[in-house]
Formats: structure tokens, sequence, C-alpha cells
């Protein structure tokens, strides 16, 4: 590993345990300005080979980003897919057999988890690092309580007046200083709003929109029944569960 870059988070952590002499793939890590992207994290710290793969065509402004920022730390030119749909094996066929796959971000956006998390698990060689947004057994504020069983899961577009009005003090409390939590409705509105974010586009169901927001325990029971042994987790501010893992048979 390159000495001279540092681990900044759990994830961070795993990966530099894991891919010295690996492949590695990122899949979904472009997003805006590509903060999320663990490619040049991985190369530093000694993969054999990178690859950067995405939802979004390589044409996108947002890979530009992405590119500047390899460019501005001296790195290489990595290899890039884009249209990568981790609800399409036939998507990610390109990609093959991956040593260590880093996929995050990406579970509470799709509207049937389990067949994408199943498709996921086609690349995985060695390791999954992988999160989804996890929802507290209990909030309570001055608009009442929503109340979560370890085995239950939130379905967004399902919240009925009473419970947007405790989500969403909830999460404007929490990170208030995030535009994009400021307002629940934005990310999970009414089906049928007028809405910036839509859950059909194209005739298609959408992956913009958050649909489903897990408990802690129903996460991991889902990677279990998915056929991935559970080897390590980090909780982040009792909002994201992040997990290594790795595909049994």
């Amino acid at each position: 590993m390159n000495t001279t870059v540092e681990p900044k988070d759990q994830i961070d952590e795993w990966i530099a345990r894991l891919v010295p002499g690996k492949s590695f793939v990122d899949i979904g890590g472009i997003g805006e300005d590509a903060v999320n992207e663990r490619v040049s994290f991985a190369h530093s710290a000694g993969a054999r080979s990178c690859v950067m793969a995405d939802i979004m065509p390589t044409s996108h402004d947002w890979w530009d980003s992405f590119r500047r920022k390899c460019t501005s730390l001296g790195l290489p030119a990595f290899k890039e897919l884009g249209d990568v749909d981790i609800r399409s094996r036939e998507s990610m066929n390109p990609l093959g057999k991956v040593d260590v796959v880093h996929s995050t971000g990406i579970f509470y956006h799709l509207s049937s988890v389990p067949d994408a998390l199943w498709s996921l698990r086609s690349i995985v060689g060695e390791y999954l690092i992988t999160n989804t947004i996890t929802f507290p057994k209990k909030v309570a504020n001055e608009f009442g309580t929503v109340e979560l069983p370890d085995c239950g899961v939130l379905f967004l577009p399902a919240m009925t007046e009473a419970e947007r009005k405790v989500i969403g003090k909830h999460y404007l409390h929490k990170f208030g200083s995030r535009p994009r939590w400021k307002d629940v409705d934005h990310m999970s509105p009414r089906p049928g709003d007028q809405a910036e974010v839509q859950y059909v586009e194209y005739g298609e169901l959408s992956c913009g929109p958050n649909w489903f927001f897990y408990s802690d325990n129903a996460f991991r029971a889902l990677l279990r029944l998915c056929r991935f042994e559970i080897l390590d987790e980090y909780s982040w501010q009792d909002h994201t569960l992040q997990i290594l893992c790795r595909p049994i048979s």
C-alpha cells in the first residue's frame, strides 16, 4: 500500500487490507463530483487492476469529474464501463469475476433489492463491500412515532402524511445542513406528485428515488439469504450499515 494515502473511513480500511494484488471494481461510485468513488484509493492501496463502472454512460458529465480527480492526483486512466446496471447481469458481463467488488449507495434506490443483490453476486470473486440506508428501531418527535421491527423494511412511497412528518423531522434534525435530506418528499415523493424525482421514468421503474429503508437486521438477513457470509460491519451514525462479506456456495 502507498503509505502516503491514509484510509478515511471503515470502507477504506477494508479496501486497504483486501486489495493488494487483487482485481477491484467500484460499481456506482461516479455520482456528483465523484465524491464516493473508491477506485483511486484501491489503486493507491496496491490493487492489481481497477475498473470504474456506473449506470451513467461514459459520455455523462459526471464521468468528467472522475477523470479530473484522477488527473489531479497523478493517477493513470482507469478502465471505464458505463451503462452498468446491477439489476442486469447482462450489463455486468464485461466485468467477469472480480476479486473485490465495491458497490455502495445503491440498494435504497432500487425497486427490487433482492434481485439486484443476487445479480451483483454473479461477479463477486472473493469479497463484496456494500451498504444501504437503514432505519432506527424507533423515531419519535413532536409529530409522533414511527417504529420498525427487526424484520422490518420501510416502503417509502407508502408513508402516510403523519409518518412523513415524523420521518421528515428526523432527517431534518439529523442532516439539516445537507440539502437532499432537508425534505423527505424530495427523494421519496408521494406517488403521483409532480416531483423532480419520479418512481417511473421512460416507462420503467426508476432508480432515482429512495424506495426502501431496511432495519439493520433485515439487511443482514437479505445478504445471508443471497448466500453471503458477513465478515465485518460498521454502522455510520445509525444511518447506514456498511458490510464486508463474501459469497458462499
